[in-house]
C-alpha cells in the first residue's frame, strides 16, 4: 500500500481528525473537569462515537489478533509521508496501539502507551509546519513553555477551527496546552 500524503487527509475529513485529536495527546486534560480529549469529544459528538471508533480501527488495521500477537503494532502500518519546511521528511505510522513519528528515518516520538512527546519546542513547530494539517499532526510532539501558553492556546484553537465549533476548539486547545506545558 502506498503511503498517504497530506492531500489524503484534508481538514474536511472529520473521521481522521476527530480520532487523531482524541487519541494523540496522552497528557491533555481539561483541568476543570478532569476529562481527557477522548472524553471531551465523546461528550461533544455523542452517538457518532461508535462509527468514528470503527473508522479508526479500519484505518489503523486494528483487530483482536493484532493486539494479541503484536501488542497493537503492525509490520506494515498505515503510513503518512510528507516533507517538512526544513527540507527533511516526516513519516507518521498509525498503528492500532500507537502513532509513531520519524524524521529522516529516525524515531522522534510516539503517542502510545510508552509515549514520548514534548520533543519539539512550539517555535520549532511553527517553523516546520507548512500548513494546518502538518501543524496538527506534529502538535502532540510539542513542549510549550509557560510563557507561551496563552499564545499557543490561540494558535491551536485557530488551527482546529472548521473541525469543531468554536467553543469546543477553545476547550480542546486549553486542554492540549495544559497537557503539553512544561513545568
Amino acid at each position: 500500500m502506498r503511503p498517504l500524503t497530506l492531500d489524503d487527509i484534508p481538514l474536511s475529513d472529520k473521521n481522521f481528525w476527530t480520532n487523531f485529536i482524541a487519541l494523540s495527546f496522552p497528557t491533555a486534560l481539561d483541568k476543570e473537569t478532569d476529562d481527557s480529549l477522548s472524553e471531551i469529544l465523546t461528550d461533544a459528538i455523542g452517538e457518532k462515537v461508535q462509527s468514528l471508533t470503527g473508522w479508526w480501527d479500519c484505518f489503523t488495521k486494528s483487530s483482536a489478533s493484532v493486539w494479541e500477537e503484536t501488542d497493537g503494532y503492525l509490520p506494515d502500518p498505515t503510513t503518512l509521508v510528507c516533507p517538512l519546511a526544513t527540507a527533511r521528511t516526516l513519516k507518521v505510522e498509525f498503528h492500532p496501539g500507537d502513532i509513531v513519528y520519524y524524521v529522516d528515518g529516525e524515531q522522534i516520538g510516539c503517542t502510545g502507551p510508552h509515549y514520548r512527546i514534548q520533543v519539539w519546542s512550539f517555535a520549532d513547530l511553527t517553523h516546520a509546519a507548512t500548513d494546518r494539517r502538518l501543524f496538527l499532526l506534529l502538535l502532540p510532539l510539542v513542549a510549550i513553555g509557560e510563557q507561551e501558553a496563552n499564545r499557543a492556546m490561540g494558535i491551536i484553537a485557530q488551527n482546529l477551527e472548521g473541525l469543531f465549533d468554536r467553543l469546543l476548539c477553545e476547550r480542546l486547545a486549553r486542554s492540549i496546552v495544559y497537557g503539553l506545558t512544561e513545568d
